[in-house]
């Protein structure tokens, strides 16, 4: 186990007092969009991170090129922050945002993506689905993680399939999450186009 996964693992599980319940870490994890929810505070994402430090899984996370130049580079390529140039053209054409963030997959052997879907901490009634479609233009699985704050834990939903339509992928995803726990539970909610 490397320095930054025995800190990570501490970290989580001893000063935070998490752990991972159900099911072990799914072998799709090294090459996925991985989903995470809810998503109502920053506490999600550091959780999330050393979560996934503390496993020893290739987090990767899209963010403007602008913050991996020098001096911010520094710390954030090394938490998993990969560029993403919405200027990117291939034969004169530029690319959707959907090609450009599975063309990471074309960049990296392992990558756990990560994405949080409610795209917002605030409450959203509908969730953003470009997440399925980066999964089915880089033909990669989408694995979902929820974390719970009232029980202390997190637990991988279903590896669900890309080729599968997006209402069945989405319903899927609903049923897990419905009773998920979030910081503040209050800004939590489901898709309604899928409850």
């Amino acid at each position: 186990m490397s320095l930054k996964q025995s800190i990570s693992h501490f970290l989580f599980t001893k000063i935070h007092r998490f752990r991972l319940e159900g099911k072990p870490v799914p072998q799709e994890i090294y090459r996925c969009i991985f989903v995470f929810a809810p998503h109502t505070s920053n506490w999600d994402w550091y959780l999330g991170t050393l979560f996934m430090y503390s496993k020893g899984l290739p987090m990767k996370v899209a963010i403007k090129k602008f913050w991996l130049k020098f001096p911010f580079g520094i710390l954030i390529k090394p938490l998993g922050g990969v560029a993403i140039d919405r200027a990117t053209q291939i034969k004169g054409k530029s690319l959707t945002q959907v090609q450009n963030l599975a063309g990471l997959f074309k960049r990296y052997e392992k990558i756990s993506f990560v994405i949080t879907p409610e795209g917002s901490r605030s409450k959203r009634k509908r969730w953003k689905t470009g997440f399925y479609h980066i999964a089915r233009e880089a033909q990669v699985p989408i694995v979902i993680l929820k974390c719970d704050f009232q029980k202390r834990c997190v637990s991988f939903g279903p590896v669900l399939d890309s080729n599968e339509g997006i209402d069945q992928v989405m319903r899927s995803m609903m049923e897990f999450y419905s009773d998920a726990v979030a910081v503040f539970p209050e800004k939590f909610s489901l898709d309604e186009r899928y409850i």
